[in-house]
């Protein structure tokens, strides 16, 4: 399916908070607990970051590729048997997704490259990118075809033994999850000369987010984890596409693809929550809602 109208309310605004609850089921209080929790990235076209809230005292923010950030958090001290929960909350104001340019062309260069589950210069990778787009000079055509082929290849299926597994066992296997059909297209389009990163985040599978406003207050955006792509155009900037719903886009449209009322982005890098403390028996938990106020 090419998008290439916008849908729903552009203007949407959303509450999103990250809860990150760390339990001490040891018998002696662990001291100086250190928490590096992934924050929602404050590079994306999809939304624009209006507040972020914290709970607890933040040392510091690490900022890393793509406007990724991490927030390293300090516990004091968590008693035998209790719990501490970190929260994190974010209004956001959901944007139109027309482009968005890259600061610098070696900004790009990374995106070339191979990378974890991205293993765009395997040869049966660059052997199906060179017959997919080899005799093709437009980029959007590129892409377009690199699209029709994972839609005809893949069936999704989340019971498959081969699912997160990445590009090449996409390719291999022609099945898996959207992590899987996100990488296969970020290892073709790289293998193709053309720039592309995973986005991380939330997607409402009816394409609109009604499913997220008709639920109640609070909903868990737990079943809502899902993956797409990005990939950079040179009269565009960086496009969003979603391989899992074949959303592709069309040449000759305002905006080429609008996900921003169904996506929300947080990351370009699946970064888990790390913990490292003084003691032992430390679990963590970690969910994320959307708050409808």
């Amino acid at each position: 399916m090419a998008w290439g109208a916008a849908v729903g309310d552009n203007s949407l605004n959303r509450n999103v908070q990250i809860a990150v609850k760390v339990t001490n089921s040891g018998l002696q209080t662990a001291r100086s607990v250190k928490v590096q929790l992934p924050l929602i990235s404050a590079d994306s076209q999809y939304q624009q970051t209006i507040e972020e809230t914290f709970n607890h005292k933040v040392e510091k923010i690490v900022e890393g590729e793509a406007g990724s950030r991490i927030a390293h958090i300090i516990i004091d001290s968590i008693a035998p048997g209790q719990s501490e929960t970190i929260k994190v909350n974010y209004a956001l104001q959901i944007k139109p997704n027309g482009g968005l340019k890259a600061s610098a062309a070696s900004e790009l260069q990374q995106f070339l490259k191979p990378g974890k589950k991205i293993e765009s210069n395997h040869p049966a990778i660059v052997a199906k990118a060179k017959q997919l787009t080899a005799f093709t000079k437009c980029e959007l055509a590129k892409v377009n075809k690199i699209g029709s082929f994972i839609n005809s290849h893949m069936s999704y299926k989340l019971d498959s033994p081969h699912k997160n597994k990445g590009a090449i066992s996409a390719l291999q296997n022609g099945e898996g999850v959207c992590e899987d059909y996100a990488a296969l297209f970020v290892a073709l389009a790289r293998a193709s000369g053309l720039p592309a990163r995973q986005v991380n985040g939330f997607a409402d599978p009816k394409l609109t987010g009604a499913s997220w406003s008709s639920r109640s207050q609070e909903v868990s955006l737990q079943g809502f984890r899902h993956s797409w792509a990005e990939v950079y155009l040179k009269d565009y900037g960086w496009i969003a596409v979603d391989p899992t719903f074949d959303i592709y886009p069309q040449e000759g449209k305002d905006n080429l693809v609008e996900l921003s009322p169904s996506h929300i982005a947080q990351n370009y890098a699946d970064q888990p929550v790390k913990v490292s403390y003084s003691g032992k028996n430390l679990s963590v938990g970690w969910g994320n809602l959307l708050i409808n106020k």
